[in-house]
């Protein structure tokens, strides 16, 4: 089956207005987009300055980067601010994207929580459904919470294989924006 892939904004057509999206479908889609442009990023960085000793554990210093900073940018798009944000809150799910936070909360809803869900992505809208209702239902199964989590999992393997490489003024700068990226608001 070939699938239309908008790398622009973390999404496949397959995977547009699905509620049934998984865990698994989730980490594959920012896998293919978001960290592994991190990981290239990073390895290719290495070896342009001859770190080719390096290059392999800066990449996954990377993609574990990547990943924490795509599941940051999916929650802030559900707990930000539009003025802080720079776009309109829950635009996610408004466009037919299911992320992580929505993905955990969806694993425990009632039927009638899961058709409020699906009401949204039909609409492409939440004209019948306010936010503040799917934020409800995110709340009541700690979905935010559970995908900080594993933000904060991504970011500790990151920061684990910074401490491998000798203390530098580029380490300590690396360190630094792998906590920039966990503590951001927008």
């Amino acid at each position: 089956e070939i699938v239309d892939c908008d790398w622009s904004s973390d999404v496949c057509s397959s995977d547009l207005g699905k509620i049934g999206i998984t865990e698994t479908d989730y980490m594959e889609l920012i896998d293919r987009k978001t960290a592994s442009l991190f990981a290239a990023c990073a390895r290719l960085g290495a070896l342009t300055q001859g770190a080719v000793e390096q290059e392999q554990r800066l990449g996954e210093y990377a993609w574990n980067l990547g990943i924490a900073f795509q599941l940051i940018d999916d929650i802030l798009d559900f707990t930000s601010r539009e003025k802080i944000l720079g776009k309109p809150v829950g635009n996610d799910l408004r466009e037919g994207k299911v992320t992580l936070p929505l993905v955990y909360a969806l694993q425990d809803a009632t039927a009638d929580e899961r058709k409020l869900v699906e009401t949204v992505l039909a609409d492409g809208n939440y004209d019948q459904i306010p936010f503040g209702k799917i934020l409800q239902i995110l709340n009541r199964y700690q979905g935010i919470e559970r995908a900080q989590q594993r933000a904060h999992e991504f970011t500790e393997k990151a920061r684990s294989i910074l401490r491998e490489f000798p203390e530098s003024p580029y380490q300590r700068a690396l360190l630094a924006v792998t906590d920039l990226v966990t503590e951001r608001d927008h």
